[in-house]
């Protein structure tokens, strides 16, 4: 019977089933849910009802769902879409509240009518269903396989969730051959009703869950769905493999910012701030997952390599620099611990090579010296297979010295070769010690166990709060809404990210060319020009820029040029003068802003800037709001990090100031709802302690229509 009050407990461990449209047809849906069932040795009752059968697998079947004797805990319905919300509301009027619609035919084909009325069933009667258009779920606890899966599957510590149907029935089968133990998995389907967050949190909080697998194709709420998957990432690793990263289709994008964020990019550094590990292909899924499920992590940096064979060694120490596992290098250390374990001639450096005349035994003696001493955190074992030795032997043997060791610290092994190399390492991976064919794949799976205690070690800090005149903010948005308009004047942005702390060069603002002259020599020369227009966002593209102005002869000519360019490529451009600005020398030029995603919401982005960052994209991001140590991982995971950091002897630049620009235009993302999209192009970070000043920024706004605001961006 279900122990647990949580509200999926009746999906995964239902004390009975009911099966709608069971079949005693070999081949069919409905037979293969009431043989899995069996098979899988499922102790609870078990209900086929179709009209057609008396008897399913030795099982009574009932010819109505009302001839049962009691409503289920859970009803598989796998009938034609047609007559599927007739039989959900019959089983609803029984008592049955727990479903699981394996039939297909509503959203997936266009037929949103049938699941608006599922939904509104399920709402009539508080129902909870999985799917439609899903292949089931299994649950080792409840020993049910409610899928037409493969009928056997390996028991063990993995949760599956799939929002694709074919690929799940596929991974179940993978997972077999792949020797890795399955505690649950769930079909996800359509989502019309249970989703994938609501599976998520409950394998997070499932005993028998120790690692989830996630196969995603869209991410409705991201928001959400970042909460519990970072209250998960807390107690146990999750592993997603999302198909699509084509740029999002959503908001037309009228800035550098919004143009650069494209959905997949987002969504990898969303669910990276969530502790979540994202792999991109089915091998790198898997290959985590064995490390994850089956070893413990590390406690320390210092992974020793193993190996008979000089070559595979330096393979795998390349590959531990780019997986960033750190190697040890404690000489002394190694020579005391691996001397008495290899010939004369062999190598007590890091990687340790007892060398190809290594028996089993002394390779084994090896193994055991590295993880008996305290002072080697992590073991990485490579096996070269000799022509003349039996690699099943080595296996065997490999059990044998290192059984004892299991849990204790992490082991990763790769044996390369032909013949039965493949049969050797299915017998490490099945005693729980994580064998794979090339030591590239040993040493990122070793990687994965470091990436997770970095994760788990690391500070996080709490978003900071600013004292911002919010309401003066959303007054000089709503005054610029009035007028129709969904670009701010560039005016209007200084004066708001003024509100926000930001820095600026001194800036005036000249509606006629005497005017011009008159601010410039206010200001002081060199000075910036720029047409000021609200149709006008990418000046520097139209010549509508004029840089280091030196005199009055040139300000006259640059007013009059950038006028004529405007009037140009704009007619119908409203141009309401010039700006003139200080101009910034020595220092860096960079980008900060942020846009709206469609499931995450505002996203923040730094990185390199100048009128090339569409091209270099040298740039990283968040989901705000973030804290001011991730603002900082910001600005140091960028290509260009070094440039600020003082590059080949150049000054080093204000990073603090930047780190707290990123932090308050976090703050001001999270606060102003009707900004859609930010571009400072260029923050002009000055040397250490002189700050960050904005030269250019633009924002874009939401419209007013008839006084109610549209999320539609105009450009």
């Amino acid at each position: 019977m279900p122990t647990s009050s949580h509200e999926l407990e009746n999906l995964f461990n239902p004390a009975s089933i009911a099966i709608i449209g069971a079949s005693a047809r070999e081949g069919s849906i409905g037979f293969n849910l009431v043989q899995n069932l069996h098979i899988s040795g499922y102790e609870g009752e078990i209900f086929p009802v179709n009209h057609k059968y008396d008897e399913v697998l030795g099982h009574k079947c009932y010819h109505e769902l009302e001839d049962m004797p009691h409503h289920a805990d859970l009803t598989l319905i796998a009938v034609p879409a047609a007559v599927v919300n007739d039989v959900l509301e019959r089983c609803c009027i029984a008592g049955a509240r727990m479903f699981i619609i394996i039939s297909s035919g509503f959203d997936e084909i266009g037929r949103h009518d049938l699941t608006n009325e599922l939904l509104r069933i399920l709402d009539k009667y508080e129902a909870r269903t999985l799917g439609p258009n899903v292949f089931g779920v299994y649950s080792a606890r409840a020993k049910m396989n409610a899928t037409f899966g493969p009928p056997k599957v390996r028991k063990g510590n993995v949760g599956l969730i799939s929002q694709s149907g074919a690929l799940g029935v596929a991974l179940m089968g993978k997972s077999v051959s792949e020797s890795i133990g399955l505690s649950a998995v769930v079909s996800i389907g359509n989502e019309a009703d249970i989703t994938e967050r609501e599976a998520l949190e409950y394998l997070g909080k499932d005993p028998n869950t120790e690692v989830i697998f996630i196969y995603m194709e869209g991410c409705k709420d991201g928001r959400k769905f970042l909460d519990i998957a970072k209250k998960v990432s807390m107690v146990k690793p999750i592993i997603i493999v999302k198909s699509g990263s084509s740029s999002r289709g959503a908001l037309a994008a009228a800035s550098h910012t919004g143009s650069l964020a494209g959905s997949d990019r987002v969504f990898s550094a969303a669910i990276k701030q969530a502790g979540v590990i994202r792999a991109y292909n089915l091998t790198d899924s898997f290959n985590w997952i064995r490390a994850l499920a089956n070893l413990p992590l590390p406690k320390a940096q210092g992974a020793v390599i193993v190996t008979n064979g000089g070559g595979v060694g330096v393979m795998a120490s390349d590959s531990a620099e780019r997986y960033h596992v750190v190697l040890n290098d404690d000489l002394e250390m190694l020579e005391r611990v691996f001397r008495p374990t290899m010939p004369e001639f062999g190598s007590s450096k890091n990687p340790i090579d007892v060398t190809g005349q290594a028996r089993n035994e002394e390779y084994g003696m090896a193994l055991d010296a590295a993880l008996e001493e305290d002072s080697i955190p992590s073991v990485i074992g490579l096996y070269c297979t000799p022509a003349t030795m039996d690699v099943t032997k080595f296996a065997e043997t490999a059990v044998e010295y290192t059984s004892k060791w299991k849990g204790k610290k992490p082991l990763v092994f790769s044996i390369i070769g032909g013949g039965t190399v493949a049969k050797a390492i299915n017998t490490i991976n099945d005693h729980g010690m994580p064998c794979y064919e090339t030591p590239d794949e040993a040493v990122s799976a070793m990687g994965i166990l470091y990436d997770r205690k970095r994760w788990l070690d690391r500070e996080t800090g709490v978003p900071e709060s600013f004292d911002m005149d919010i309401r003066e903010i959303s007054n000089i948005i709503q005054k610029a809404q009035n007028k129709g308009q969904t670009q701010l004047l560039e005016s209007d942005c200084a004066d708001i990210l003024r509100l926000a702390g930001l820095d600026f060069p001194k800036v005036e603002i000249a509606h006629s060319i005497n005017e011009a002259v008159e601010v410039a020599e206010r200001i002081g020369y060199p000075v910036v020009m720029k047409v000021l227009s609200p149709q006008i966002v990418h000046k520097t593209e139209y010549g509508c820029v004029r840089l280091d102005l030196e005199d009055e002869q040139e300000v006259r000519v640059a007013y009059e040029t950038i006028m004529a360019k405007a009037r140009h490529h704009f007619p119908k451009a409203i141009l309401e003068g010039v700006t003139i600005t200080e101009m910034v020398t020595d220092a860096t030029e960079m980008i900060l802003g942020f846009s709206h995603d469609p499931s995450f919401g505002p996203v923040i982005m730094f990185g390199m800037g100048g009128i090339y960052v569409e091209v270099l994209k040298d740039v990283s991001f968040r989901v705000a709001p973030i804290s001011r140590l991730e603002c900082d991982k910001m600005v140091k995971e960028i290509n260009s990090y070094p440039i600020l950091a003082g590059a080949r002897g150049k000054a080093i630049r204000d990073i603090p100031k930047a780190v707290d620009a990123i932090s308050r235009i976090s703050y001001l993302a999270m606060n102003t709802q009707d900004i859609l999209e930010l571009d400072i192009n260029p923050l002009m970070v000055l040397a250490t302690g002189k700050g960050c000043k904005v030269v250019d920024s633009r924002m874009t706004i939401r419209k007013k229509f008839n006084n109610k605001m549209s999320m539609e961006e105009n450009i």
